[in-house]
């Protein structure tokens, strides 16, 4: 039954693709511009595929207050992707993929792609048409923040 179930939310931030990656490419610092995590660690002191960061989230969510994820992909100034260690919820795993763009007036859009594989038909029939929105608009708010965040 392993069926992958996506979400995709696009934002065009007000920086430049350098200046957006400067951020979004020191992976293992997020606590420093968005309120989804609110403390983060590496585990090495050079960002490249296999590190890990450990976030310890606000509050619970789908039933984790602490979250590991590796990297899987990093072309710096161009996408990153990571995959969560272990289960969420109804998902038996969770992957995430951040990817940038130039546009023409010299902006940059940000896509954030999600990957979950459910645990069971349930997950997928009943817990999904809650739970994408849901993190579509937790993708939407955190690529809101990092923009916020450059513009400051």
């Amino acid at each position: 039954m392993p069926v992958t179930l996506r979400f995709s939310t696009s934002r065009v931030v007000d920086a430049s693709p350098e200046e957006v990656w400067r951020v979004l490419g020191d992976f293992g610092t997020e606590h420093r511009w968005t309120r989804s995590v609110a403390h983060c660690e590496r585990d090495t002191a050079e960002v490249r595929v296999g590190t890990s960061r450990r976030c310890r989230l606000p509050r619970p969510l789908l039933g984790r207050s602490e979250v590991t994820e590796t990297l899987t992909e990093y072309e710096p100034g161009r996408s990153l992707a990571y995959r969560l260690d272990g289960a969420a919820g109804p998902f038996a795993s969770a992957a995430s993929r951040w990817s940038l763009a130039p546009t023409p007036e010299g902006r940059t859009a940000v896509t954030v792609e999600g990957a979950f594989e459910p645990r069971h038909w349930a997950a997928r029939a009943l817990v999904w048409p809650v739970a994408k929105p849901a993190i579509r608009r937790l993708a939407r708010g955190v690529v809101g923040e990092l923009d916020a965040y450059l513009a400051r």
